[in-house]
C-alpha cells in the first residue's frame, strides 16, 4: 500500500506542476487511492504542499505529504496523466510496474522545442498589439519587443528562480523598448505595445484560477493563488511605473474607443485565434487539441463582440461569454479525452483583463487614484465574471452528467 501511496502522491504532484485545478486534483487522488483498495482516503491539497492519508483493508493508517515548489503549465502532460488516472480507475489487476513505466513514458515526454517559445511570445505580442487596435508598425515593433521578454524570462529562470522578480524585470524591459521605438519615431504611441506585450506576462490565468478555487469552496488554495496573482499584477505595474519614474517619460493614453469599425472586429477575431494558439505552444497543448484551443479563442471574441453591441455591459457579456465558451470545453474535454483546463484556460486568453491593468497602471502614475480605483475594480469584477462562467458550466455539466449516469442506472 505504502508503494502504491507513492505512486498515487507522484500522478497527483506531476498534475499539479503541469497546471491543473486544485479540487480536479484532489478528486483524482481520492478515485485512484479507491481504485488501489482504500477503505477511507483523505486528501487535502494546497499550492505549495500535498497531504495524503489512507486506511487499507484493515484499517492501517498510511500518510505521505508532499513539497510542491513550482508550478507551470504543461497542459500536453496533464492530459496524458489524466489519461493514466482514468485507465487506473478502471483497471481490474493494478500492476505497480506497469503504473510506473507508464509516469516514467509520460514524464520523459519531449516539449515545445525552446525557438518555438521565442516564436510563440512574439507571435502573441504582435497579435495582441493587433487585437488592441495597434498598428502594423507597432505590431511589428510588439514582436520584437516579444523576443526579448523571452530573454530576459529565460536568464530570470535561470538565475533568479523568482517568477515575480522576472515579470518586475520584464516590464521594465518591455516598457523601456517601447518608449525607445516611440524616442527613435518608429511608433507614435507606445500604449497598444506594451498591452500587447502585458498579455504574455499578465497572471489573468492565476487570477481567474484562483476565483475558481474560492467559488468551489477551496478557500486556502485559491486565496493562496489570489494572492500569488496579485503580486504578479503588482510587479508588472511596478516594473512600467518604475522605467516611467526614472526616465521620466510621459504617458498619453487616450482611453477606450467605443466605436470599433468591422474590419477591425474581424481583425481581433483573428487575432484571438491566432494569440489562443500561441498560447496553447506555451502551455505545450498538441495535436488536435491546438485546433479546439483556437477554435475557441476566436469563438470567444465573436460572442463577445455581439453581445457587447446588443447589451453595453462588459462584465455581463464576459460571463456569458465565459459560460459559452467554458460549455463548448466541457464538450470538446468529453469527445478528446482530457481535462477542461486544457481548453479553457487557451480559449479564454482573448477576455483575459491585459489591457484594464495597464489602464490602471496609467492612471496610478498620473496621480488619479479616484479613477485607478475605479479602473481595479473593474478588472477585479472581469476576472471574477470569467471565473463565475466557468463554475457555472461546470455545475451545468455535472448536472447533466448525473442525470445521464441515473438514466441508465434505471434502465437497467
Amino acid at each position: 500500500m505504502k508503494k502504491l501511496l507513492d505512486l498515487a502522491l507522484d500522478i497527483g504532484e506531476q498534475m499539479i506542476m503541469c497546471g491543473a485545478e486544485v479540487h480536479r486534483v484532489e478528486d483524482t487522488l481520492f478515485r485512484i487511492c479507491k481504485a488501489f483498495g482504500a477503505k477511507r482516503v483523505d486528501v487535502f491539497i494546497i499550492t505549495t504542499s500535498m497531504v495524503v492519508t489512507l486506511h487499507d483493508v484493515n484499517g492501517n493508517p498510511f500518510t505521505q505529504t508532499r513539497r510542491l515548489t513550482s508550478a507551470g503549465s504543461d497542459f500536453d502532460k496533464l492530459s496524458k496523466l489524466n489519461a493514466l488516472s482514468r485507465k487506473i480507475c478502471s483497471s481490474d489487476n493494478l500492476q505497480v510496474d506497469w503504473i510506473e513505466s507508464e509516469l516514467k513514458q509520460i514524464l520523459n515526454e519531449k516539449s515545445y522545442p525552446l525557438w518555438l517559445e521565442f516564436v510563440s511570445y512574439s507571435i502573441i505580442a504582435s497579435c495582441f498589439t493587433l487585437f488592441f487596435n495597434g498598428t502594423i508598425i507597432q505590431a511589428l515593433v510588439s514582436l520584437f519587443i516579444g523576443l526579448a521578454v523571452r530573454l530576459v524570462v529565460l536568464f530570470s529562470d535561470k538565475f533568479l528562480n523568482n517568477k515575480i522578480f522576472a515579470k518586475l524585470i520584464s516590464s521594465v524591459v518591455l516598457t523601456a523598448l517601447a518608449f525607445l521605438a516611440h524616442a527613435v519615431k518608429i511608433v507614435d504611441s507606445v500604449d497598444e505595445i506594451i498591452i500587447g506585450n502585458i498579455m504574455v506576462l499578465i497572471p489573468g490565468i492565476g487570477l481567474t484560477n484562483s476565483l475558481r478555487d474560492l467559488f468551489t469552496g477551496d478557500s486556502m488554495a485559491g486565496t493562496l493563488r489570489l494572492i500569488e496573482a496579485l503580486l504578479t499584477a503588482l510587479a508588472i505595474a511596478l516594473g512600467y511605473l518604475l522605467f516611467v519614474f526614472i526616465s521620466r517619460q510621459q504617458t498619453y493614453y487616450a482611453g477606450v474607443s467605443e466605436t470599433v469599425e468591422f474590419w477591425q472586429m474581424a481583425v481581433q477575431v483573428v487575432t484571438g485565434v491566432i494569440g489562443s494558439v500561441g498560447f496553447g505552444i506555451l502551455f505545450n497543448v498538441k495535436g488536435k487539441h491546438l485546433f479546439a484551443v483556437g477554435f475557441g479563442g476566436g469563438f470567444a471574441w465573436a460572442i463577445y463582440l455581439l453581445l457587447f453591441s446588443l447589451i453595453k455591459n462588459e462584465v455581463i457579456c464576459y460571463f456569458i461569454v465565459s459560460l459559452s465558451v467554458s460549455l463548448y470545453c466541457e464538450l470538446m474535454a468529453r469527445i478528446m479525452k482530457a481535462p477542461t483546463t486544457v481548453f479553457i484556460t487557451p480559449s479564454l486568453i482573448p477576455l483575459i483583463p491585459g489591457a484594464s491593468l495597464y489602464h490602471a497602471m496609467t492612471t496610478m502614475f498620473r496621480g488619479d487614484i479616484v479613477l485607478f480605483g475605479v479602473r481595479a475594480v473593474a478588472t477585479l469584477q472581469l476576472a471574477a465574471a470569467l471565473a463565475l462562467g466557468v463554475i457555472v458550466s461546470t455545475a451545468i455539466m455535472k448536472i447533466i452528467y448525473t442525470l445521464i449516469l441515473k438514466r441508465k442506472v434505471s434502465k437497467r
